[in-house]
């Protein structure tokens, strides 16, 4: 582990020296210029360097790299900290999966909260399937049929190379089950949501329609004894758990630009809240939560979602996970799904945005029998 090192204020051509020779990408030379382009990025401050280096700086050394550093929120500190946590672990890797975009320094200090990682810049070559603003358009928040292969493809990919991992269930990499591993966390949440629900119906008003109201109520209610019967013993085995994403929109992959048909090689990148937990989770967040039913039954699209997930999960070397296995999985991530956008409400986001997510919840969750968990 290297140390941290302190960012002066400006990003300067010595400051990229001693990271990169502190994590041994640069062994000798020196970066002698760095231009600098600060991203929209909301959730940090990211931005897309081109640096030059001195002539004995080793010629295989990425011009392009992008610095991603935490804003001063207690949770972007901590989400930083994790993403730091993530790619120091595959850094250790003997064999580093293609998966994740190459990472060339990753640090947290302790003390400030504060993290920086400098990643190879691959936007020459690779691109999201969508934006995050036009996913949330909903009728536009299609990307092409070669894109959603290219996504899952990877999804199941990463979702297989953690599958029972040792590290599930010991707290000691990743946090296992972020509700649901025991009965205190599960109170914790429970108290938290129904907090939450409180105020967005103080907020609310009377055009909420009753049905949600009636909906969200039952669900509440219900999720001590759906955790008792469902996750409980899940959670105690650790059986079919696998590293989550936990915020896997179309917008925080990277496909190809040159894309065919029979899926390629694509990025995962955003590793700010990855959990030991179910991977349908990462499903349920991809296609239903702005997805309405038109979007998911054309082409039969969610169906061949997740026909094509576990046909690659079973590639990726998964055994005694069958079709089955994954839709009740899939009923889980709704679940847990369902609950976000009411989080989402309480803490500011605009109606424009939890009120739409909320509805594609709500008719994916009901579609999907998934009262039927909770009775």
């Amino acid at each position: 582990m290297s140390p941290y090192i302190s960012f002066p204020g400006t990003l300067t051509p010595d400051w990229l020296t001693d990271v990169l020779h502190a994590s041994s990408a640069l062994p000798i030379g020196k970066v002698t210029h760095a231009q600098i382009q600060v991203t929209d990025a909301f959730n940090s401050h990211t931005s897309r360097l081109i640096v030059q280096y001195s002539p004995d700086a080793p010629t295989s050394l990425p011009t392009r790299l992008v610095l991603k550093r935490n804003t001063e929120a207690d949770w972007a500190k901590d989400a930083g900290k994790e993403e730091v946590t993530f790619y120091r672990h595959v850094a250790s890797l003997s064999r580093r999966p293609p998966i994740y975009i190459p990472c060339l320094a990753a640090e947290y200090d302790e003390a400030s909260g504060n993290s920086y990682l400098l990643l190879q810049d691959v936007s020459d070559t690779h691109e999201p399937p969508m934006t995050y603003e036009r996913h949330l358009s909903i009728v536009d928040g299609v990307p092409t049929p070669a894109h959603i292969n290219c996504v899952v493809d990877v999804l199941a990919q990463h979702h297989a190379l953690w599958w029972e991992h040792a590290h599930a269930g010991t707290n000691d990499l990743f946090t296992t089950g972020y509700w649901s591993r025991n009965a205190e966390r599960l109170e914790m949440y429970l108290v938290r949501r129904k907090t939450s629900w409180a105020n967005v119906l103080a907020q609310a008003g009377e055009w909420l329609p009753a049905e949600i109201h009636e909906l969200y109520e039952d669900v509440l209610a219900n999720l001590p004894r759906y955790w008792q019967r469902y996750l409980r013993p899940r959670f105690e085995s650790g059986a079919s758990l696998t590293l989550v994403h936990g915020d896997s929109y179309f917008s925080n992959f990277l496909c190809p630009k040159q894309i065919d048909d029979d899926g390629a090689h694509a990025y995962m990148l955003d590793w700010q809240s990855p959990v030991f937990d179910v991977g349908g989770h990462d499903l349920a967040n991809m296609c239903a939560t702005f997805w309405m039913p038109e979007q998911r039954h054309e082409d039969q699209r969610e169906q061949s979602i997740l026909r094509r997930y576990l046909a690659q999960l079973h590639a990726g070397g998964v055994a005694n996970y069958a079709w089955d296995d994954l839709l009740l999985d899939y009923r889980h991530g709704l679940i847990y799904w369902l609950l976000v956008p009411v989080q989402d409400a309480n803490d500011g986001s605009p109606k424009d945005y939890w009120w739409p997510k909320m509805q594609c919840l709500v008719h994916a969750f009901r579609e999907w029998g998934c009262e039927g968990l909770l009775a």
